[in-house]
Formats: structure tokens, sequence, C-alpha cells
């Protein structure tokens, strides 16, 4: 055993396989998002907005269908307090048929979709697209069972294989001028790649049984998180559609480039927390003060790290996404700046999230999916209709106005003080706020014929020194306690 330091107090856990699996969830996270962001570079700057906007508009419908066969069944084997073999044998044989049934509907409405979206070119690009599902649905009773047991080497390994090996595929089919297609097998191949991967290295094989008592013992927590994830998928792909269905296939374009660095920042710095969460919590499930010794020091790292990332990207954003990607993407730069509050926000929902998983209440996540569902559809549509920024802005006012609620249900259902570690987030938000303005100042003030590598180095160091010494005023104590954090998970 060993002791989470906190402000609060100390919380006694597994802490040599939490140490481990935050290890590996880092090391998995950061190989594929370096991967898949050199590549991503490389494919933005020899690839069209259009080009991006119909691949992204060509996973919609997998990547939202995709929700029975990837969540729920999984999620319940990891949460449930014991488990048979023969639960693992029945999910894993249901998810395969499952899986099967959604590629192949998928791809008998391949001409359904791209008549929706006005887009011919989507039909041929759905049909391949949809063998993601069945592929998918191969590895996902392998992975919970790794996931279970705080085991995530062998997810980086996989990771690192998928995104190397699909990205080069991806790179060299953009070069040679395959265009849109070079995304699409692009993800076919990762998707390949890392099925099989994880089917090579898990030591647990299937067994050729099957038991419909078993799966309805898992359904009683899986069958609302399946819905409750569709619901979730649908949400994610729902400013995709909106700008597709109203300024089309490269509106979806832009917008998934601004996504990309939100993206990698929440993976690199925040999914090593989130991916410990719902296993840690679910072991402490019954002990709340242990919850909420765990909750307060989750969030109160995940605030420090996240703050400075978010706010320092939004500065250097109108150097940095054309250095990066191709000047050819400015238009994009506005999106990302609003996106990056976004960013801020995931600090906070998204243990939230996991913690109310862990606690098994995956139907509540459900309802506020769906509170979430009638927010977006005002604000993102009702944005879309003034420009492309105020669409974006409106997807960022739906999920901000969710928050308090995911505060109120997680002190509700965990019998914790959610508010304790918030205290700090006014002082993060100063030093922030600080170090973007000054940045700012660097980035505009910058002498018209220099280098933008000078221009973005010079904007990263200002931000470093500016927010170090401010957090050192404002928040020393948190700092020296999320160091405490950080060496405790390896101690016994």
């Amino acid at each position: 055993m060993f002791v989470l330091q906190s402000a609060g107090g100390s919380v006694s856990v597994f802490g040599k396989q939490i140490a481990n699996g935050a290890f590996w969830a880092a090391a998995e996270t950061w190989g594929r998002q370096a991967a898949m962001f050199a590549v991503f570079v490389v494919l933005a700057r020899h690839l069209s907005p259009e080009a991006f906007g119909l691949a992204a508009l060509s996973m919609v419908v997998p990547n939202i269908f995709a929700a029975p066969v990837t969540r729920g069944l999984p999620d319940a084997i990891i949460q449930r307090a014991e488990i048979e073999p023969i639960h693992l044998d029945s999910a894993f044989w249901l998810l395969i048929s499952t899986g099967a049934v959604i590629s192949t509907f998928i791809w008998m409405s391949a001409g359904m979709i791209a008549a929706a979206f006005e887009q011919p070119q989507l039909y041929a690009l759905v049909k391949w697209t949809s063998a993601v599902v069945v592929i998918q649905a191969f590895n996902v009773v392998p992975a919970a069972i790794l996931k279970r047991e705080l085991s995530f080497r062998l997810f980086a390994v996989r990771t690192l294989t998928g995104s190397v090996v699909g990205g080069t595929l991806g790179v060299a089919m953009a070069l040679a001028g395959f265009g849109v297609w070079s995304l699409v097998w692009m993800q076919l191949t990762k998707a390949i790649v890392e099925t099989s991967v994880i089917l090579i290295g898990s030591t647990w094989k299937p067994r050729f049984r099957f038991s419909f008592a078993r799966i309805r013992e898992l359904f009683g927590f899986a069958g609302p998180l399946i819905v409750q994830t569709l619901w979730n998928l649908g949400n994610d792909e729902l400013p995709k559609i909106v700008l597709g269905a109203f300024l089309g296939p490269s509106a979806v374009g832009i917008y998934a480039l601004a996504r990309r660095p939100l993206d990698l920042l929440v993976e690199f710095l925040l999914w090593p927390i989130m991916a410990i969460t719902m296993p840690t919590i679910s072991r402490i499930q019954a002990q709340p003060e242990k919850i909420d010794s765990f909750f307060n020091t989750t969030i109160r790292v995940a605030g420090i790290i996240g703050f400075p990332a978010f706010f320092g990207f939004a500065a250097v954003a109108p150097v940095a996404v054309p250095f990066i990607f191709g000047q050819h993407w400015s238009v994009g730069v506005v999106a990302v700046q609003i996106l990056m509050i976004l960013g801020v926000q995931r600090t906070v929902d998204g243990i939230c999230a996991y913690t109310i998983l862990a606690l098994g209440r995956s139907g509540l996540l459900l309802k506020l999916n769906m509170i979430y569902t009638a927010l977006a559809l005002v604000f993102i549509t009702g944005g879309v209709q003034v420009s492309f920024a105020w669409a974006i802005a409106g997807l960022v006012a739906s999920n901000v106005l969710l928050l308090p609620v995911f505060l109120v249900q997680i002190r509700r259902i965990a019998h914790i003080d959610v508010l304790r570690p918030l205290v700090i987030f006014p002082r993060l938000a100063l030093a922030s706020i600080v170090m973007f303005a000054l940045v700012s100042m660097w980035v505009r003030g910058a002498p018209a014929n220099a280098a933008p590598s000078f221009v973005l180095i010079g904007g990263i160091f200002v931000g470093a020194i500016v927010y170090a010494a401010a957090s050192f005023m404002l928040v020393r104590p948190d700092l020296l306690n999320a160091r405490n954090f950080v060496l405790g998970l390896r101690a016994r």
C-alpha cells in the first residue's frame, strides 16, 4: 500500500499498480500523440481543408455506432468487483457479432449518408470506413482485462505501432496524390494493426462458450452506458454534422484541425490522470473519505498542469498554427484559441465523468449528455447562423454551462466536497491570464521580418518564465502538494 499526499490528508490505495498504470498510460498517450501529430502536420501541408472535412464526415456514423462495441460491456468488465472467465468469453463473442452487424448496416447506408450531406464522394468513403467497427470489436475485451489490471504496457506498444504504421501509409499515399483516401486508409490500417497487437500480446484467449445469464449480469451496468456512449459520441460528432450541413466540408476540415491542438494537449497532459481515475475509484468506491482525497488531489494536479498549457497555446496560436500546419490553415487560428477554453474545463469534467462511471452511475451520464445535446443544438446551430467562430463559441458555451451540474451530481452520489479542489482555480486563472497577456504582447510586437520559429520559441520562453513566477507566488503550496502526489505514487 502507499500514501497519496494531498491538501486534505492521505489515501491508501494500490500505489504501485496505479503508478505503473499512470506511467504506461502516459507512454501510450504521448507516443500516439507524438506520432500522429507528426503525421498530421505532414498531411495538413499536403491536403486541403475539404479533404480533411470529407474524411471526418466519413467517420461520423462509424464513430457513433461503434459505441455498442467499444463501450458498455468492456466498462462493465473493468467496473465489476468480481469477474468470471465465462463473463469474458460471452462478452467477446457477443461484441464480435455486434460489430459485424453494425459494419454491415453502415456499409448498406453509405448512399443515404452521402445524400444527407450532399457529398457524393462520401458514398465510397463510408463503405470503407464502416469496417473500423468490426475490426475494433476483436480487441475490446482483451483491452478491458488489461485496464482492469491497470496493465497499460501493451497499450503503449499497440498505440505506437498502429500510429507509426498507419501514419506512414497515410503520408505515403498523400505524397502520391491519393488525397482524402490517404486519411481513410490511415485510419483503417491503424485499427487493424492496433487490434492485431492486442490479440497477439494479450495472455487471455477466448474460448468457444457463451452464457446469456452472464451477459445479463454485465448489462446491468453496461446497458445504460451503451446508450449514454451512443449519445455522447453523437454529441462529439454534432459540431461536424452542423458545420457540414450549413457550411460544407471545408468548415468541418478547419474544425478538425482546430480540435487537434486541444486533443493533443488533453491527451498528453491530462489523460494519464483520467486513465487511472476509474479503476482507482472503483476499488475504493465504498470509502468516501478516500474518494474525496483522491478527487481533491487529481483535480488540483490537473489544473496546475492544464491552465498554463491551454492559455499558453491560445497566446501563441496566431504564429504556431500557420507555422506548424501551413499558411492555408491560418483561418483556423480563432477556432483554436476559442477551443482552448474547453481544455481548461477538461481539467475538471474529465475526472468527474470517470468518477461517476467508477461509482456505477452510467445512467446519470446519459442524462447529462441529453442536457448537453439540447444546449449544443441551440448554441452551435444558433452560432453557425452568424459565423464559423460563433459556432465554435457555441460549442464551448454548451460545455461550460453543464459543468456546475457535473459537480453537483458528484457531490450528491460520492458525498465529497467538490468545491475544495476548485479554490486553487482563481489563482491559476490569474497567473495564466498574466502569462497570456504578456505572450500576446510578444507575438504582436515581434518585428514583421522575424522568423516564425523565433517568435514561437520566444513566446514559449516568455510564457514559461512569467507563469513560473506568477504561480510560485500564487499557488506555491499546491505546487508542493502536486509534487508530493507524483512522488507518493512511487512509494508503498
